[in-house]
């Protein structure tokens, strides 16, 4: 080699070598630091969401508090019902007396399981009552609101991860809620010590969330960034130019990141039958939407449904799913069949002129008989005009379009809906269909609901069905249309379609 040549490269040379044991050996930090601007972003797409839904969860239980009777009579059941239904942040309500208990389903009926854990609380006291904070099932918040003489409980809704658990790396990132120095588990750390606390944020005033990791789950998150970064770093350094710098797409919000999804069709739907148990015959499925990201990755509805029925991009992705369902089945919709397709709406839909038209014109357009679709509203939103919405279904059940309730007896504001609007079905959840054979008390719920919805006349739908006892308790209930597990798991097109071949070969025999 020329020794000119060597003088001139031989300190560069030096620099890349150091710097590539460098970079070999700053995994760990890069690591830590790219799973910190990840947890941040997420958590203040989850902060943007949960924002309007709890902020407001004191100020209505302090009215609700002033004009209980504490007597759990009828004004005391109405108020309950009515907090529940306007609130979209509480799941569950009930009222414990010296007289008698009560909640959104009548006298002397208890929806919420007590835990005697009180290290797993958090306590605050002020003028007007104490109450505390705890874990409950479900990832969800326990507050109770001790008064002189009464207690008064709210179950919240569902408060989301940062990271969705997977088989790989199950119980690598935690997520607790703190004020004051005390701590709760929301999504439990299963051993405290290999854990390293990574961001926080508040939610309010005076409650934060606090984000946990382990080493294994934060290589577990950031492996493909972590490799692509380096890669990066790498090519700086051999380029040895900083003004070329390390060029990164600016990081979308979550809303940028559902309409890139749309416009690159990564949602894609999946099927799920409801079978009638007494023939075996699938009599209709449940359109249940997944995304799948470029990468590969697969994004459960819970993850970004929510997200996209606050901003409104919901709408865009139910018409989205409607034309992709359509075209996937193509004529066999069109063909002589009572076999029809249950798609999930929310209320706010179901309040639009525009979904109404769009809706009816599709069908009209693709020659598909209107008895062959059918909506399930969603209840994680409520109403905000019944009247419209009574419009507005009336139009679409005259065309042919049955609406169904879905997720029965969760308390968002199934008894007005059902009283004041043109519904022919109720979906009970899966939540009540799991105490069947279980002591839970929200087993005594699923019998009223049943008896509720035959004196109603309503057709019953029963979800998450996975066991052959759950199938017999409901068979002795005179109910048979049922959906899950022990039937089928919800599928994707090719896959159900020949499920669904093979159900009508069997039909015809």
């Amino acid at each position: 080699m020329d020794k000119t040549l060597w003088l001139r490269w031989r300190y560069p040379i030096l620099v890349f070598f150091l710097g590539a044991i460098a970079i070999v050996y700053s995994s760990q930090p890069i690591s830590l630091v790219l799973f910190k601007h990840e947890v941040e972003k997420r958590l203040e797409n989850i902060h943007l969401f949960y924002q309007e839904r709890y902020l407001n969860l004191g100020q209505e239980l302090v009215e609700l508090a002033k004009e209980l009777r504490y007597t759990c009579n009828q004004h005391d059941i109405a108020l309950l019902r009515d907090t529940i239904e306007q609130s979209s942040g509480i799941q569950l309500l009930e009222l414990q007396t010296p007289t008698g208990d009560c909640s959104v389903y009548g006298k002397n009926v208890r929806l919420i399981k007590d835990f005697d854990d009180s290290s797993a609380s958090i306590h605050h006291e002020n003028d007007l009552f104490n109450y505390s904070v705890s874990p409950y099932h479900n990832h969800r918040l326990k507050v109770q609101y001790r008064l002189p003489d009464a207690k008064l409980t709210l179950i919240t809704e569902p408060v989301q991860n940062v990271f969705t658990q997977s088989e790989v790396c199950f119980g690598c990132t935690a997520m607790t809620l703190g004020r004051d120095g005390e701590e709760i588990d929301v999504f439990p750390r299963l051993d405290k010590k290999q854990y390293t606390h990574i961001a926080s944020k508040y939610f309010g005033p005076n409650y934060a969330f606090n984000v946990y990791a382990t080493e294994s789950g934060i290589t577990y998150v950031t492996e493909s960034d972590l490799f692509i970064t380096q890669l990066l770093l790498f090519f700086m350094l051999l380029s040895a130019c900083l003004m070329i710098g390390l060029y990164r797409t600016p990081e979308r919000t979550l809303k940028e990141m559902i309409s890139y999804g749309l416009m690159k069709k990564e949602f894609i739907p999946y099927y799920q039958p409801i079978v009638d148990s007494t023939t075996g015959a699938i009599t209709c499925c449940e359109v249940l939407i997944r995304w799948q990201r470029s990468d590969g990755e697969l994004i459960s509805p819970n993850q970004f449904i929510p997200i996209a029925e606050h901003n409104g991009q919901i709408k865009l992705l139910t018409n989205y799913i409607i034309e992709h369902v359509i075209d996937q089945f193509e004529g066999e919709l069109i063909a002589d069949s009572q076999f029809y397709i249950s798609i999930n709406v929310t209320p706010q839909q179901l309040e639009d002129d525009e979904f109404l038209s769009t809706t009816i014109n599709l069908l009209k357009q693709r020659n598909v008989p209107a008895h062959r679709l059918a909506f399930e509203v969603t209840e994680r939103i409520p109403f905000s005009d019944l009247a419209k919405a009574r419009r507005i279904i009336q139009h679409l059940t005259d065309f042919g379009i049955s609406i169904k309730l879905d997720d029965a007896g969760t308390g968002y504001g199934g008894f007005s809906y059902l009283q004041n609007l043109p519904i022919d079905t109720l979906k009970i959840d899966k939540m009540f269909v799991d105490t069947i054979g279980t002591n839970d008390i929200k087993s005594n719920i699923l019998d009223s609901i049943i008896l509720f919805a035959k004196h109603a006349g309503l057709k019953v739908i029963a979800e998450g069905v996975e066991t052959k006892a759950q199938v017999d308790y409901l068979h002795q209930r005179e109910i048979y249309l049922m959906q899950g597990y022990h039937y089928a798991k919800p599928m994707p097109f090719n896959e159900f379609k020949q499920y669904l071949q093979q159900d009508l070969m069997i039909s015809k025999r």
